[in-house]
């Protein structure tokens, strides 16, 4: 029996037994419910296939059986544990086994909670797997080379890292979790039935969007301790791709909110539960459908599943019109309410405002493909681009998370609103648009929003109760403009962000400590908030204030960077070497620090890589990246091969070849270069010798000079023992006027606050775990 057949009789079993189960469902769907034991019995069955198939692909790869193709492209013999572990999903074929297996899993969640849903949701789920079957029926990770390699051709080199062990399966297991909501409302759609989709579909939505949030994170992360260029986020289509559903979860999490509230956005939630699973599978096709190659660093290449991935999605977009368009009247909904003051409208505009916002990016995400259909030379968005829109919306978004927390679902109308709304307007207008006219940091743009926001914060001190909880906010938001002033940062936008995303902190703050201790189940919201704000301060000052010295280090020199001597001291190897570290170092308060950034040419990609090191700080990070070695042409000493006769000074130098030892000091081998000097007719034999020699404080390299000339003059020492060309680097001070081999162009960037970013985003994510809990012990206490 092959390698191959195993796995691919494993694939065709789940393929079989996910179809029975499907079948049986869907029969018990329709009323026979005398199917119940197979149908579970099927769904037993494809989902143990599918963790058979997964474990012999993971077998595969540790006995490196490199018969097997996906083995071969995506790992070699030299790979350590978990970057072998890690392989699985570093191609196409591994990454749908992966989704595959999470979804098997994921289906008990509808089995086992299901209750009146179970059976229809089911039916839908199943038609998931069998996607993903029928690609790994034409993409099967057991596919056979043609002939048995000697060793693989290795692993991505920037997947080799340890967030990139963690990024894929939780950025999979949110794309995997958000068939969950989907398949609850179509079943709901189905049956007519609208009395409990909501309390089945909150918890998975929370973990879709905290799986989808982590996933991006973690991204970004790896991204910007791994790449080099010195971001975290590039606005990159394929970045997009999973950014996209991830604010669309959220917006679907306010909507759920609102009709759990008050019953109103039924119909709306239906549409956003579909619209995060359809991104999913969207961003899945411009991901692997090889449409974004040009595009994107992160594209995979067309491997043929282009029709697979359309026809998938065009299924479930028809799927959700069939089923929701003839149901519209019969969902039912009650109105929203519309009071300014009332927190369900500030769930709801922020729930417009995400969803806007994802559409958005979804629209200059996909320009590649829309401009293709008009023109020969798609062209996709640049950064400016997103950056132009992204500020604005998250001057807005600032905006309603600073009153959001101290709202009530309370109506409160003050007396002729609509003249001190208009009133109110005006002024600010006045002032934004004034500040436009007069301000040369302004612009249209800040003059728009800030008479939006200066009018939205404005009415709400007609809410007198109000005025008191939001104080320290507002005291925040001036207090900010004063060190926007006195920092000299004269771009009015800029001060518009900083002042409303430190609003945005304050409130969420003063929020949360009202939830503690006891309350700390329903602070969820307010923690992902204040990470929020916090985020958007660090993201902006992080960027936006970035600060860059570039340096040129011949071997040898050094040179200052922000208060440190930084010193280039060559390469641990050849730059064809993978990893290969550049021996840096720099002084600080007297102290010296060993730093080893890689700059390596990768065969696999056939490029330079980059690995940057970064020195953290509190305040700020020092993002070493270099950017390439260029050959000097110079010696770091007088070189001389085996037999060959150089001159230098009128003395002839003749290097006859080393003799290797032991070294009489203690343990470690120790290498003389044997030499012959000749001037004026006589010649000498000098013996200079190097040797590894250990003490307690362990390996060090001793130097054994010798000497030559009248009265020994001059010293000579090995600088290195070039044994790929049977050649010596001699060191002759006085004598030999070394010139440095090469020279590092090093970029050292200071970055302001990156750490807020991390910490925003981190509280982002234990805000959403805190929401899942509380809507999961809601599921459980009904």
């Amino acid at each position: 029996m092959s390698d191959n057949a195993p796995g691919d009789l494993l694939i065709f079993l789940g393929f079989a037994f996910n179809i029975l189960a499907g079948v049986f469902f869907f029969l018990m769907a329709r009323g026979n419910k005398s199917y119940e034991s197979l149908a579970k019995k099927s769904y037993h069955a494809f989902t143990i296939s599918t963790v058979l198939a997964s474990a012999y692909l993971f077998y595969l790869f540790f006995s490196h059986n490199f018969a097997i193709k996906y083995v071969h492209d995506y790992s070699d013999s030299t790979l350590p544990f978990f970057y072998l572990l890690s392989a699985f999903w570093g191609g196409q074929e591994g990454t749908y086994l992966l989704w595959l297996m999470f979804n098997a899993f994921f289906g008990y969640i509808i089995i086992y909670n299901g209750e009146q849903y179970r059976n229809w949701a089911m039916v839908i789920y199943s038609s998931v797997n069998l996607f993903f079957l029928v690609l790994l029926t034409n993409l099967s990770p057991f596919a056979m080379m043609d002939f048995i390699p000697a060793d693989g051709a290795g692993l991505n080199p920037l997947l080799q890292d340890a967030w990139m062990v963690i990024h894929p399966p939780i950025i999979f297991v949110g794309y995997s979790m958000a068939a969950i909501p989907f398949a609850f409302a179509m079943a709901a759609l189905i049956k007519n039935d609208y009395s409990g989709w909501l309390k089945k579909v909150f918890p998975w939505a929370a973990i879709t969007a905290l799986m989808l949030a982590g996933g991006n994170i973690l991204g970004g992360y790896w991204a910007y301790k791994t790449l080099g260029w010195g971001g975290y986020w590039a606005w990159d289509p394929v970045e997009n791709s999973s950014f996209i559903p991830w604010f669309a979860s959220l917006a679907l999490l306010h909507g759920l909110v609102i009709e759990k509230r008050s019953g109103a956005l039924r119909k709306t939630n239906f549409l956003l539960t579909s619209f995060v699973f359809l991104l999913v599978i969207y961003g899945t096709f411009l991901t692997r459908s090889g449409v974004l190659a040009d595009f994107s660093v992160h594209s995979f290449v067309d491997l043929g599943i282009n029709k697979y991935l359309v026809g998938f999605l065009v299924f479930y977009l028809l799927m959700t019109l069939v089923l929701f368009v003839p149901r519209i009247k019969s969902i039912g909904h009650k109105p929203l309410n519309y009071n300014y003051y009332n927190k369900e409208f500030i769930l709801f505009a922020g729930m417009t405002l995400l969803t806007i916002f994802s559409i958005v990016v979804l629209f200059w995400t996909s320009l590649p493909i829309l401009s293709g259909l008009f023109s020969n030379e798609p062209r996709a968005a640049d950064l400016a681009t997103y950056n132009g829109f992204a500020l604005p919306f998250a001057i807005m978004f600032a905006l309603l998370l600073t009153v959001s927390p101290f709202l009530n679902y309370n109506n409160f109308v003050p007396n002729n609103w609509s003249k001190k709304l208009v009133i109110t307007a005006i002024i600010s207008a006045a002032i934004g648009f004034g500040l436009f006219y007069f301000g040369s940091g302004s612009s249209l743009v800040f003059a728009v929003v800030f008479t939006l926001v200066l009018t939205g914060l404005v009415m709400f001190f007609f809410k007198r109760d109000l005025i008191k909880l939001i104080v320290p906010a507002i005291v925040t938001f001036v207090i900010v403009i004063v060190i926007c002033e006195l920092l000299s940062i004269d771009k009015y936008l800029y001060v518009l962000f900083f002042a409303t995303a430190a609003m945005a902190v304050v409130s969420n703050l003063v929020s949360i400590f009202s939830f503690l201790p006891h309350r700390w189940k329903i602070m969820g919201g307010q923690l992902t908030h204040l990470g929020f704000g916090l985020m958007l301060i660090g993201v902006l000052a992080s960027s936006a204030f970035t600060s860059d010295e570039k340096l040129v280090l011949p071997r040898g020199d050094q040179a200052p960077a922000y208060g440190l001597e930084v010193s280039y001291e060559g390469m641990e190897h050849d730059i064809t070497f993978p990893k290969n570290k550049l021996l840096l170092s720099y002084e600080e308060d007297g102290e010296s620090y060993d730093i080893h950034p890689q700059l390596y040419f990768s065969e696999r990609l056939n490029g330079i890589m980059r690995k940057p090191y970064i020195q953290r700080n509190l305040l700020y990070d020092l993002y070493f990246s270099p950017e390439q070695i260029q050959d000097m042409g110079g010696e770091s000493g007088l070189i001389l091969a085996k037999g060959e006769t150089r001159s230098v000074e009128g003395y002839d130098f003749t290097f006859t070849g080393f003799e290797m030892g032991g070294h009489d000091m203690g343990e470690g081998m120790s290498v003389t270069a044997n030499v012959l000097v000749a001037k004026d007719g006589d010649t000498t034999e000098i013996r200079p010798a190097v040797s590894i020699a250990s003490d307690e404080s362990g390996k060090r390299t001793v130097d054994t000079p010798a000497t030559f000339g009248e009265n020994g003059q001059f010293n000579v020492t090995i600088n290195q023992i070039i044994a790929d060309r049977h050649a010596v680097s001699l060191s002759i001070p006085g004598l030999f006027k070394s010139q440095a081999p090469d020279r590092l162009i090093l970029s050292i960037t200071k970055k302001p606050v990156i750490n807020l970013v991390w910490a925003g985003t981190t509280l982002i994510l234990l805000g959403t775990i805190i929401v899942f809990l509380r809507r999961r012990s809601e599921l459980n206490s009904q």
